[in-house]
């Protein structure tokens, strides 16, 4: 099966000054909707909207786009029995992150808020004498 993800609108906002500094207790949450995926024979489309905000409300990024799969009849089937019983399997959703992702990456640059990705967890102590890695940033 093949997937194919085509991005057909960006929006970005930023909703406080550029100079202003960014609050210390911000909180960013990402959501991705796949609406109706449709098909027939060996091809199925359908949309999608990944949705990024920020609280306090300082931004927001918006990423749309078309899913285009094609593969075998069995498989388009399948795909789409999937759906009505509420999966969206594992490929579809991942061709969507991707590819929404990255655009959301730049759009956040580009408005110059931070991107939506995890943080790092905090650094653990050693004992002295255990053996690992040792480095520093």
């Amino acid at each position: 099966m093949n997937i194919a993800v085509r991005v057909t609108s960006v929006q970005a906002e930023r909703f406080v000054e550029p100079e202003d500094p960014l609050p210390g207790n911000l909180q960013i949450s990402m959501n991705i909707n796949v609406g109706k995926i449709e098909g027939s024979g060996e091809k199925a489309k359908g949309m999608f909207l990944l949705d990024i905000g920020y609280q306090p409300s300082i931004a927001r990024i918006t990423v749309e786009g078309r899913i285009l799969v094609s593969g075998k009849k069995d498989e388009i089937e399948r795909l789409i029995k999937d759906l009505k019983s509420g999966k969206i399997p594992q490929p579809v959703i991942q061709s969507v992150y991707t590819a929404g992702f990255s655009e959301a990456v730049l759009l956040c640059r580009s408005v110059g808020v931070p991107p939506p990705l995890p943080s790092l967890p905090a650094p653990t102590e050693q004992k002295k004498g255990s053996e690992g890695m040792e480095y520093s940033i």
